[in-house]
């Protein structure tokens, strides 16, 4: 659908029910993956047999046996996304927004962990695994006394999604539409839409008495719609109304229309829509401070349906360009693109189990009778019955026609070299269960063929890669979720105005507090919300405390093998590894004894402002040095130019014969001794000084290189 501006479409123009019919027709025409789905979910809760198997083996007289294997190998899957979780931290795109970065990403944490996002989509990631795929909805909380925050993170079942079958992105962001299917009350259909009450309730009643001739006339226009709607509905009646239990269905289709117009590009980056009311906008043009072409984008609405009549049609509540549902999809089908998850892979290995124990159960009691028709007295069901008893008593025909051993008129038999057979192979299908799934033992704290600590960390990795593709598409699905609550939280920011944060909470030294949205007296705005540009991403993952202790357990043994200065200098890192109370104080206090300077980022104003005093004060030492230094090459070149003259006078004295005895040579040997001593002491004050000059040099070229580097 298109449109020239989606916010102002007419409710007549909207998603007609029409449509809706026509969308609900390529639903059905839609792969029969759902009923997979459900199988694999059944699998997991121990429904693995159908009531005609279970009648069948009934009537059989076997064992109704189930070894769920398929439930523990998942929930061990589950509990890696549990222990390995990963924190959502905001990445700034320059370094101007830094300050902006931290106020949002405390602002941030705040609204995740309030609208329980986490757990929201551990349970979509349960449903990824078991079904393949699972659904998280991303919305702000209309409920004023619920006692949570500003906006809700929840799971949704994926029996109430439908989308278009075509959408070929992870996060299904190109989908043309999706529709939402929930069954509701009818009071509460009321609640959500007051203003069509008389709609709801008439759908309950089925229109009776709606046609009276007395009260036709006076019958709105909007009624008489709905009941012409409710007349040419096709579909039928139970799929959106339980009149038993008084509810209705609520269907919402969310649906992307299109539009085009003029864009401008800001100098930042940012791409906005062109108003050309806005005498900003109007002039950056002109003044060629702006970027301005045609372009086109989606605008997502939302029509709500209560059986078949449509409620109201609107621009999405969701920020613009987001669909309020993600989807988290484990893997797709090549050929038909419906979604599945790891608990396919098992079902046949699981069955295969089942049938093999149950079977094996009924060889193992199960007995074989091979008897004359006059062998006993005892009728066929009492025979049967006595056999199967440890303690059975049979009385044989004492007028049977084979009387010479009791083997020619009567026998029991036993399959138990086949019972053999069925549990070799139930054994081999008992690990097929792990193989198919990529989970090992060791990952499940089983028993395993590793014996070293190496051989076991190598299964678990393993087992890590190959469950990579799925978590990936987790972790993925996770960031579209967080990038949904994030758009949620600078829409509603932007309408707020010097918003003080406090951020660094936890840590008393870096602790401090940063305004958004600070208006100035020329008009302009600091750390404004609109301007922020950033991305959302996957913190490092946090060590768990045994592998923190086998770090720290390695290191020590590494480090204690070193000097003993190398020891004092890495004794911090190892205090780092361990799980003590008070590490931090601890950690203060030890590189406070042993002179290890703290990391920029980890120093209070007052440290930062101690350490620039010192720098600065080394700085002037360093130059007190040089100053002296080339004090000293001064003084000494001035005494070789004296020397000098002093040779060349006691040079011109001796060609001209006025000198010659011995005492003139020993007066001359000693100035050339002077001058020679002194041209050494001199020279050497050079070598000092260029050095330091050189290294001086160095040093600023690297630094030169890195600002060329960053620019």
């Amino acid at each position: 659908m298109y449109c020239e501006d989606h916010a102002q479409i007419d409710d007549r123009k909207g998603f007609s029910v029409t449509q809706l019919e026509a969308l609900m027709s390529d639903i059905d025409a839609q792969p029969p993956w759902r009923d997979t789905s459900q199988k694999c979910c059944d699998y997991y809760d121990s429904m693995q047999l159908t009531d005609e198997e279970v009648e069948e083996y009934e009537e059989r007289g076997q064992p109704i046996l189930i070894n769920n294997l398929i439930a523990p190998t998942v929930d061990a899957v589950l509990g890696m996304e549990v222990r390995t979780r990963h924190d959502l931290v905001l990445a700034a795109d320059d370094e101007k927004g830094e300050d902006l970065k931290d106020a949002l990403q405390e602002k941030f944490k705040d609204a995740w962990r309030l609208a329980r996002g986490d757990r929201a989509c551990a349970d979509a990631y349960a449903g990824q695994i078991k079904a393949g795929i699972g659904w998280v909805e991303v919305t702000r909380n209309d409920d004023v006394f619920s006692g949570g925050g500003k906006y809700k993170i929840k799971n949704v079942r994926r029996q109430e999604m439908f989308w278009d079958w075509h959408a070929e992105e992870a996060d299904l962001s190109d989908a043309r539409w999706m529709l939402r299917k929930r069954w509701i009350d009818i009071d509460e259909a009321i609640s959500w839409f007051p203003k069509q009450k008389d709609i709801i309730e008439n759908n309950v009643s089925n229109w009776d008495g709606f046609l009276d001739t007395e009260l036709q006339e006076e019958t709105e226009q909007r009624l008489h719609s709905a009941h012409s709607d409710w007349e040419s509905w096709s579909r039928k009646e139970t799929e959106w109304l339980d009149r038993r239990r008084s509810r209705i269905l609520m269907s919402v289709v969310y649906y992307k229309t299109w539009r085009i117009g003029e864009v401008v590009e800001l100098e930042n980056g940012r791409i906005i829509e062109f108003n050309p009311n806005n005498m900003v906008h109007v002039v950056g043009v002109k003044m060629k401070r702006f970027s301005k072409r045609v372009a086109r984008w989606a605008a997502i609405r939302e029509s709500w349906f209560v059986g078949p009549h449509r409620i109201v049609d609107r621009p999405c509540t969701a920020p613009t360009g987001y669909y309020p549902l993600v989807p988290f999809i484990a893997y797709r089908q090549d050929k038909s693109g419906a979604p599945y998850g790891i608990v396919s892979r098992m079902i046949s290995a699981q069955d295969e189990i089942n049938f093999r124990r149950m079977r094996l159960t009924w060889l193992l009691q199960a007995k074989r009778v091979i008897a004359d028709e006059d062998a006993t007295n005892l009728s066929r069901e009492a025979l049967l019955k006595e056999v199967h008893r440890a303690d059975g008593y049979i009385e044989l025909n004492p007028d049977r026609r084979n009387k010479k051993t009791i083997a020619e008129s009567i026998q029991v038999q036993q399959d138990f070299d086949i019972a053999a057979q069925q549990f070799n192979v139930m054994k081999d299908a008992m690990d097929q269960i792990q193989s198919v799934a990529g989970v090992y033992n060791a990952m499940m704290g089983q028993d395993s063929s590793a014996t070293s600590g190496v051989a076991l960390n190598a299964l678990v990795e393993q087992g890590a890669t190959t469950l990579a593709e799925v978590n990936d598409n987790y972790n993925y699905s996770r960031t579209r979720v967080a990038d949904l609550q994030m758009a949620y939280l600078i829409e509603d920011l932007a309408k707020q105005n010097n918003i003080a944060v406090t951020v660094h909470k936890e840590d008393m030294h870096r602790k401090k507090v940063i305004r958004l949205n600070v208006t100035n007296d020329d008009g302009s705005t600091d750390n404004s919300v609109k301007r922020w540009k950033g991305h959302i991403t996957q913190a490092p993952a946090m060590a768990t405390p045994t592998y923190r202790a086998q770090l720290a357990q390695e290191l020590m043994q590494a480090v204690s093998k070193m000097p003993q200065e190398i020891q004092m200098a890495t004794l911090d890192m190892v205090v780092e590894l361990m799980d003590i109370p008070n590490k931090q104080e601890f950690l203060d206090r030890l590189r406070k004894v042993l002179n290890i300077p703290k990391s920029e980022e980890d120093m209070t104003d007052d440290e930062k402002a101690a350490a620039m005093a010192e720098q600065e004060k080394a700085q002037q030492m360093e130059q007190m040095q040089f100053k002296t230094l080339m004090q000293e090459v001064e003084k000494g070149a001035e005494q070789i130019k004296e020397i000098q003259a002093r040779v060349e006078k006691l040079k011109g004295e001796t060609k001209s014969g006025e000198v010659k005895d011995d005492k003139t040579e020993a007066e001359t040997s000693k100035i050339l001794q002077e001058m020679l001593e002194a041209t050494r002491q001199t020279n050497a004050l050079k070598n000092s000084v260029m050095g330091n000059i050189n290294a001086q040099l160095a040093s600023m070229n690297i630094e030169e290189d890195e600002d060329v580097g960053n620019r």
